[in-house]
């Protein structure tokens, strides 16, 4: 394989070219068996080291802050994509889910009913993500900006509606490492 800018060119034995596409496109619709052949059974979860967290769309998270009136907090809430309160700082740090005693009274209590954790970054791939995500046997989490102040949540259910967009709309960061990159031409067996 040799990468070619956003491209990659899969060549068969003798150069002849096998496909020449995005690597979101090798991975979901190989050309052929010997394509698919080249890029593993793992296809799904290879093209997930393609992206980074900011590179897909999250939940809208209802951030609240200890004292703040219950009844904006239930408004927030109304309008985020997770129905549970994450409760953060003065910065925007998230502190926890916030549990339904939190919300109980006139102002937000910060009564959680757990941490924050995992906690995801923007810069972080896909991948590792995920598997922040299944270690910590949690279905969701905050995720953050440089500063650590909440970005939005991302959950099992996002990286999964993911996967199923079409590859030429995939966005992926220049600085990422793709499948097969370390099959690019001038390395140990360069083609196949």
């Amino acid at each position: 394989a040799i990468k070619m800018g956003d491209k990659i060119a899969v060549l068969r034995t003798g150069g002849k070219l096998a496909q020449y596409a995005s690597p979101a496109e090798l991975l979901m619709y190989p050309a052929d068996e010997f394509i698919e052949d080249f890029v593993g059974a793992d296809r799904a979860l290879k093209r997930l080291a393609l992206q980074r967290v900011r590179d897909i769309d999250l939940w809208r998270a209802a951030t609240v802050r200890a004292g703040e009136p219950t009844e904006e907090a239930r408004r927030k809430v109304a309008d985020a994509d997770l129905e549970i309160p994450l409760l953060v700082d003065e910065q925007g740090r998230p502190q926890g889910w916030l549990s339904e005693r939190g919300m109980a009274g006139e102002r937000v209590r910060p009564e959680l009913r757990s941490r924050a954790e995992p906690t995801v970054e923007l810069d972080d791939v896909l991948r590792d993500a995920l598997a922040d995500l299944i270690e910590s046997e949690v279905h969701y989490s905050p995720v953050v900006d440089a500063e650590g102040c909440v970005a939005g949540v991302l959950s099992l259910e996002v990286i999964s509606q993911t996967l199923q967009i079409p590859p030429e709309q995939v966005r992926t960061g220049p600085d990422l490492v793709g499948p097969g990159d370390e099959k690019v031409a001038g390395s140990e067996g360069a083609s196949r």
